[in-house]
């Protein structure tokens, strides 16, 4: 399971989440996410030409938004949660789309971090 999957259990699955509320989630998490994962139509869509347009835009934003939580240090505190929520979910669609996530992420990361210091 990939780490942005945790992270989508973290925020459902949290301490403050009372436990009927945690059961259904868990539940319908780990049901959503083995239907998912084994769907035959899943698996087509991953290598569909459309879902590799979409990636490769939602790691275009990923890279615009980790350069504006980078540089702009006048973003209020709204801005920036709401920067990285979407950060989160892109990473959490890449992490569906992406054979190989680990590399993908850390190829994006290196890249951001190439551009911050050639900016």
């Amino acid at each position: 399971m990939t780490k942005d999957l945790e992270k989508l259990r973290e925020i459902y699955l949290a301490d403050d989440v009372d436990s009927e509320d945690y059961k259904d989630n868990l539940d319908k998490i780990t049901e959503w996410e083995t239907i998912l994962r084994q769907s035959e139509n899943f698996i087509n869509w991953q290598k569909n030409d459309t879902t590799r347009e979409i990636i490769a835009k939602a790691k275009e934003s990923y890279k615009q938004n980790a350069m504006k939580l980078g540089t702009d240090r006048e973003l209020s505190e709204i801005k920036r949660n709401y920067l990285w929520a979407k950060q989160d979910a892109i990473l959490w669609l890449i992490s569906l789309m992406d054979g190989d996530y680990e590399s993908t992420v850390k190829q994006i990361n290196n890249e951001i971090k190439q551009v911050l210091r050639i900016g």
